[in-house]
């Protein structure tokens, strides 16, 4: 079953809030601190400075994502992104699909291509997806993040044109 996307709205919080928590506490794919509070972190996840979109299946949310520019003024139409995927649904495509379909909105919104600035060298899950999807492996930042059980580690910039 393809999951249906939908722009998120203020009632999705918890659910929003239910797939976050989990993947930001336990560390190795995002930069947030671990013991970042609810508001802080939906208030960056929803902010008005992004479109944030949530995957539904069954008319329960599995995952979420956003796009914003990744740049202002001369450099926004390159958009950058950010995908979770709840940790009940891995595995199923999940992430596959909203990339597909985050690729479809940037450009509908007109963007020319998505930039990804820190994708850890680690998260060998991520890295295949994107790869699939089309995107470049342009740049390593090294020891750019505390990994809890890896110590310092390595992320990517990656980009594809839309």
């Amino acid at each position: 079953m393809n999951p249906i996307f939908r722009l998120a709205n203020p009632k999705d919080h918890n659910s929003l809030w239910e797939i976050i928590q989990p993947i930001i506490r336990k560390g190795g794919t995002y930069v947030f601190s671990p013991d970042i509070s609810e508001q802080e972190m939906m208030a960056y996840w929803l902010g008005t400075d992004k479109s944030t979109f949530v995957a539904e299946m069954d008319g329960k949310i599995v995952g979420t994502f956003y796009l914003k520019p990744n740049q202002p003024g001369l450099g926004n139409h390159v958009c950058n992104a950010g995908f979770m995927v709840d940790e009940k649904e891995s595995g199923k495509g999940i992430g596959r699909q909203m990339g597909l379909f985050a690729l479809e909105e940037a450009k509908k919104a007109g963007y020319l291509a998505m930039q990804f600035n820190f994708v850890l060298s680690t998260n060998q899950a991520a890295v295949k997806l994107w790869q699939s999807l089309g995107f470049d492996i342009i740049g390593e930042i090294p020891e750019a993040y505390r990994h809890p059980e890896k110590r310092l580690v390595g992320a990517y910039v990656m980009y594809r044109r839309v």
